[in-house]
């Protein structure tokens, strides 16, 4: 599920992901047990998609095209920058992915979070 967050300031500025802008929802807590606070689990989204840095790595920014959940722009998922967020800072839902257009995102954080 794609959606329109609002993140939190970052220090120091430039290296993560800041302001209002798309994140995938890659987790919920509450599926696990009943939470402190009601969080989420995001994945940011960014449309720097012919940077270096994702061509080198694009199991780690895995591409989504252009309309894919009604992003107006084809864009990167950053899995290096995975955080929590309060659920109120859910804005608006943006759109939903299909299982083909998850897969390569479920591999990337299989492997992530892998125990190795």
């Amino acid at each position: 599920m794609l959606l329109w967050v609002a993140l939190g300031r970052r220090l120091p500025p430039g290296h993560e992901q800041e302001g209002e802008r798309p994140a995938l929802l890659v987790g919920v807590p509450a599926k696990l047990g009943r939470p402190r606070f009601s969080m989420l689990l995001v994945a940011p989204v960014t449309s720097c998609h012919r940077q270096p840095w994702a061509q080198a790595a694009p199991r780690l920014y895995p591409r989504l095209e252009a309309g894919v959940a009604n992003l107006p722009r084809a864009s990167l998922v950053l899995l290096d920058q995975l955080q929590t967020l309060d659920a109120r800072r859910v804005l608006r839902h943006l759109g939903d992915l299909s299982e083909t257009q998850y897969a390569p995102i479920a591999e990337g954080l299989a492997t992530l979070l892998a125990r190795t």
